[in-house]
């Protein structure tokens, strides 16, 4: 199978225009939900740690799919930019939040005129397979923050051979790298899952309890499981102040 990018998720999305078309398409609604629930909670915890205000932010959702991260951005009073590369999420959301911003881009070739004072890429960035344009991809992004600004991304962190055809993990070697060489500093790692969004083997039936593995992660995270190479994690990067 080739992988083509727009292609994919252009055919994802119009297919399933909800949590399970950005998530676990094979899995319930309800397993996404409480996906999603727990990406917003870590999503929390790690805004305040960097002490972010998000009212009054002006906030870049990298590749917004259906909607979820715009609208945690939108309900804490910040201006969103959404990008994405399908036009089944530049549409749709386009009428579904009118007082944001939607711009269809390939984040490795170009971004939204910024800067942003919080640049959100969940998820997207071990997408991009192609490894030069995955630098480009980030040095974008990087480019893009405010000064005294944060850079959010996702990925394991690690090298992960044997993965799906659409995901390539890196490891936090080369992200810092880049995102370094853009001006930025990393000044956190945080956990995502440990069970949601996991490959449970002879316990995948667990996954028919989504309320069970959201409220066992949830203690998991807070003793400080998660943090192997095994496991998805948000980084976090700061621009000076000038």
């Amino acid at each position: 199978m080739t992988y083509r990018p727009r292609d994919f998720w252009e055919e994802r999305l119009r297919e399933q225009f909800d949590l399970r078309g950005t998530g676990e398409t094979g899995l319930s609604l309800a397993y996404n939900r409480a996906c999603y629930t727990l990406r917003r909670e870590v999503l929390e915890h790690a805004l305040a740690s960097a002490r972010v205000t998000l009212a009054g932010a002006r906030v870049l959702d990298v590749g917004c799919g259906t909607g979820f991260f715009t609208q945690f951005y939108l309900d804490h009073g910040a201006h969103v930019t959404g990008l994405d590369i399908t036009s089944a999420s530049v549409e749709r959301l386009a009428l579904q939040f009118p007082e944001a911003r939607f711009v269809l881009a390939d984040v490795s070739e170009a971004v939204a005129d910024g800067p942003f004072d919080v640049v959100n890429a969940f998820d997207v960035l071990y997408h991009i397979t192609d490894d030069a344009r995955w630098q480009q991809a980030v040095t974008h992004l990087a480019r893009a923050v405010a000064p005294g600004g944060v850079l959010l991304v996702t990925d394991m962190f690690a090298s992960q051979p044997g993965l799906a055809v659409h995901n390539v993990m890196r490891p936090l070697e080369r992200y810092r790298s880049l995102i370094e060489s853009a001006g930025l500093t990393v000044t956190g790692l945080h956990p995502t899952h440990v069970l949601l969004n996991s490959e449970l083997g002879v316990f995948r039936s667990l996954n028919r309890v989504p309320g069970l593995l959201l409220g066992i992660d949830r203690v998991l995270l807070a003793l400080g499981f998660g943090r192997g190479p095994l496991f998805n994690k948000l980084l976090v990067a700061r621009r000076n102040p000038r």
